[in-house]
């Protein structure tokens, strides 16, 4: 698939400095990895890789499937994000959608929910994502940002909203608690909401924080907008072939690149709202969050 060359290629030398031609690149033995990677967590992060750009594809290459789980216990590992992979490759796609959510940020971030699991059941997997019982306390929390200053992290995450005609968290059909925080992400990390701009902020935030169900995250979001397994909770089902532009493989490199070098968690008890009135510039600074390579300044969107 051209795709998995390209995506490989724009990481290694993002984030490695490594210029590497996967089409023509010799294989490697497993004693050759065992001996260079004795560490379990990086050949962990082999095995997250190689189920990436296996999730990519939609129909799976014969024997793909069979060669990364050959891989993964080989080397010792196993990971949530290999589970969802395995259940695809076995046509067990349902099963997979509910292993992705159930192990994925979604569900534990959505515990900081109150009764989220009463309204999971009573709602369904809308209630992963969506507000599903009203909250006038916090819709007014998140209409009260219009007063925050031009070019600060608050007046940018209401126009993020208005802009879109997305209803705020706190209305029914508006984010939950969960995707909310995601949507920080995007506004601070100047993201679209466009399938590109939701790939590239999971990216960002995978690399950017120690909560696992974060890279499950990303590995769904390639799944609903490229090999379109199953359908999202949060936009439904896509057509997928959605993120094969030429420019796509770099700009996911780049958004690892920039969450593996930002300072800041943002799932370790951040409340955004207590920078809501600084600066996104000045935040920015203050994160290590770099300007992103690609933007429609540079005529690279």
């Amino acid at each position: 698939m051209e795709l998995q060359p390209r995506l490989l290629h724009a990481m290694f030398k993002t984030m490695f400095g490594i210029d590497l031609d996967f089409t023509t690149l010799q294989p490697l033995t497993l004693e050759e990895v065992l001996a260079a990677k004795p560490n379990l967590d990086e050949r962990t992060e082999i095995v997250d890789l190689m189920v990436m750009v296996e999730i990519i594809c939609n129909p799976l290459p014969e024997g793909l499937a069979a060669s990364v789980e050959m891989w993964a216990e080989a080397l010792g590992v196993t990971t949530a994000e290999l589970d969802v992979a395995r259940d695809i490759a076995r046509g067990a796609t349902a099963q997979a959608h509910v292993d992705l959510y159930r192990s994925s940020y979604f569900d534990e971030w959505g515990t900081t929910t109150p009764n989220f699991s009463e309204l999971k059941e009573r709602y369904g997997e809308g209630a992963y994502c969506f507000t599903v019982e009203a909250d006038p306390e916090l819709e007014a929390k998140y209409e009260a940002l219009q007063f925050c200053e031009p070019g600060s992290l608050g007046r940018e995450q209401w126009k993020f909203y208005k802009d879109r005609n997305f209803a705020f968290p706190g209305v029914v059909g508006g984010a939950n608690l969960a995707l909310a925080q995601h949507d920080w992400l995007h506004v601070m990390c100047d993201y679209d909401s466009d399938a590109v701009g939701e790939v590239e902020t999971s990216a960002f935030r995978a690399m950017s924080t120690d909560f696992r169900g974060a890279s499950l995250a990303l590995l769904g979001d390639l799944i609903f907008y490229q090999s379109a397994w199953f359908e999202s909770a949060a936009s439904g089902m896509h057509p997928g072939h959605e993120l094969e532009g030429a420019d796509f493989p770099a700009r996911l490199a780049d958004a690892l690149d920039r969450g593996r070098r930002c300072s800041m968690d943002p799932y370790d008890n951040m409340n955004f709202f207590d920078y809501a009135d600084q600066q996104i510039d000045d935040l920015c600074a203050k994160w290590s969050i770099r300007p992103k390579a690609f933007s429609p300044s540079s005529g690279n969107e």
